[in-house]
């Protein structure tokens, strides 16, 4: 039997913009970005993510006797090339065309 147990965990997160391109609308390039925060999570892959965000997949192996009393922490660094991102889709139509 093992000594350790795993958990996954999947992360919507979105990113933060800098004041300067909030006022210029300009959110097309990494430099725009000046930080991210998770705004949703879930136990399997969402059915419908939250737009403008990436979800990342987070499995953690963990010693089973970290849920004595103990309680760690620890920062995970992503790679791009492990994020799926969501495109926000947008229909456009005429507001002067009677529907």
């Amino acid at each position: 039997m093992s000594d350790t147990v795993k958990a996954t965990v999947y992360l919507q997160v979105q990113p933060e913009y800098t004041w300067r391109a909030k006022q210029r609308h300009e959110y097309d390039s990494p430099s725009a970005i000046e930080g991210a925060k998770v705004i949703g999570s879930t136990q399997n892959k969402a059915q419908k993510p939250k737009p403008g965000t990436v979800e990342v997949k987070i499995t953690v192996e963990l010693p089973k006797g970290v849920f004595l009393p103990l309680r760690p922490e620890a920062i995970v660094v992503i790679p791009e090339t492990l994020t799926q991102p969501h495109p926000i889709t947008v229909e456009a139509a005429d507001a002067n065309e009677e529907n």
